[in-house]
């Protein structure tokens, strides 16, 4: 797939964030269900972050990360390149917009923290194995974002961009990629409940194809949706 120039993507995202935001909501049936699985997620996730946050300091790394297109409610929208926050306190997530308007020195004005709670909706430019950046759109909770980051037959929901990590590097070909656990908020089967992303939960959706059921289990849980959604969209 050939890569798509990051402005022009951009502003393709921008067009298209003038559409309704019902029509957003109407994409992710099951939100409540969502809500409540990243609720519960959050503990952990407060808990296996805590050491990060203490190690990346959100103002010396601003402007680092993957690129978000977020609309605001007062109706503005950002272009933001940053990491995923946690704000401990607050048990929020959030992400960092570097205003250039203002000079470093100012760094109260410069830096300013996004939360999903300001936010209508957000999109994540994420990159996949093959290198090739695609869009994703995802909406806000409670204590951050759910990003649609695979869409099929089983979709898969997570809490940033960075939904995939390398399990293995091989001498020859590319890196073995399967999803980050920590940033996945849950699987869905067409329109039905959202689960939690496991083993069990993944074989009980594809277990009447053979080729995605050893996809999961020589490839892992990724090559196994990716090739259950391939098959099923035929």
């Amino acid at each position: 797939m050939p890569r798509i120039h990051k402005p022009l993507l951009f502003f393709a995202i921008a067009i298209l964030f003038c559409f309704s935001a019902h029509k957003l909501y109407a994409q992710y049936p099951g939100m409540a269900a969502v809500r409540a699985m990243q609720n519960q997620q959050f503990l952990n996730q407060m808990q296996m972050q805590m050491q990060t946050n203490m190690l990346r300091n959100w103002r010396k790394n601003a402007g680092q990360g993957l690129g978000y297109y977020v609309r605001l409610k007062g109706g503005e929208n950002k272009m933001i390149k940053s990491n995923m926050y946690l704000d401990s306190v607050l048990h929020k997530n959030f992400l960092v917009y570097v205003d250039k308007k203002f000079p470093k020195s100012d760094t109260t004005h410069r830096l300013q923290k996004i939360y999903p709670d300001q936010t209508l909706s957000i999109s994540a430019l994420v990159t996949d194995e093959y290198g090739a950046e695609e869009v994703r759109y995802g909406l806000p909770t409670d204590s951050g974002w759910t990003v649609k980051v695979i869409t099929g037959s089983i979709n898969i929901y997570a809490k940033s961009g960075n939904y995939l990590t390398v399990v293995s590097t091989p001498a020859f070909g590319s890196p073995k990629m399967d999803f980050a656990a920590a940033e996945i908020i849950g699987i869905q089967l067409n329109d039905g409940p959202i689960e939690k992303l496991s083993k069990e939960n993944v074989l009980k959706i594809i277990v009447d194809n053979p080729k995605a059921t050893e996809y999961l289990e020589k490839k892992g849980l990724y090559e196994a949706v990716k090739k259950y959604n391939r098959d099923t969209k035929k």
